[in-house]
């Protein structure tokens, strides 16, 4: 595994913004129980351990060409940030190798609630494409509950956001190089009791998903290429 040293300054509860975290190559420490911090140490997932992951979304939606993502934005009262690209294991595959089916759609199948019936969505994400992180891609992974609570360490929200204990600040985590996060359905089991607002929860996080902060991936097999006008969207 790679290892990326985000470097928090201490910062006061009445500073209007979270610190920007940097990356640097030196040892830090976190103290999490007092809430003062030096640094948190983040782990970087091996792209080649990640599993095969696709996008599913309506037939009529176009495919999510690199070219045409936009940037992420933190929300005012979710623990998700919008647009964001999601993509999720692939549960099925046509004779050809194509993927057929995600954690995601199977999720939509059998939800788990209380009624045992399928979701509303059910059978309307039928294009499938599969999406292959770069080689370079910076993932981070949550597997355990100590992972999530690193990652909404290493990036705070601003100390009166609604979601200050709950959720990282997406946007200055794609500031900072990061591409993606990866909850595993081990992460989501050790998660799963968490209370949002209230403490760092992937509440909304239904299946295990990859959540897309840069453009660090290919669809594969590629579709038609986008617009060559459109320039790709700026992290500065």
């Amino acid at each position: 595994m790679r290892v990326l040293q985000v470097v928090l300054e201490q910062t006061s509860t009445h500073d209007r913004a979270a610190p920007t975290p940097r990356v640097r190559a030196s040892p830090c420490t976190a103290n999490l129980a007092c809430g003062k911090m030096e640094g948190v140490e983040l782990m970087s997932l091996e792209t080649d351990l990640l599993p095969p992951i696709a996008n599913a979304s309506q037939d009529s939606a176009p495919p999510p060409h690199p070219r045409d993502f936009k940037p992420v934005n933190n929300q005012a009262n979710f623990n998700r940030p919008k647009p964001a690209l999601w993509c999720s294991p692939v549960t099925a595959w046509s004779a050809d190798g194509a993927p057929t089916a995600t954690a995601w759609t199977a999720w939509l199948a059998n939800p788990g609630d209380v009624t045992g019936q399928p979701s509303k969505h059910d059978g309307t994400c039928t294009r499938i494409t599969a999406v292959k992180p770069l080689p370079e891609a910076q993932i981070y992974l949550i597997d355990t509950k100590a992972d999530l609570d690193r990652l909404v360490a290493a990036f705070p929200l601003p100390p009166d956001h609604m979601m200050y204990r709950s959720t990282p600040d997406w946007e200055a985590m794609a500031s900072a190089g990061w591409d993606a996060v990866y909850a595993s359905d081990a992460g989501l089991a050790a998660n799963a009791e968490r209370h949002v607002i209230a403490e760092p929860s992937l509440h909304g996080w239904d299946c295990p998903s990859v959540l897309w902060l840069r453009p660090t991936y290919q669809l594969t097999p590629s579709d038609t290429e986008a617009p060559a006008e459109q320039a790709p969207p700026s992290y500065e």
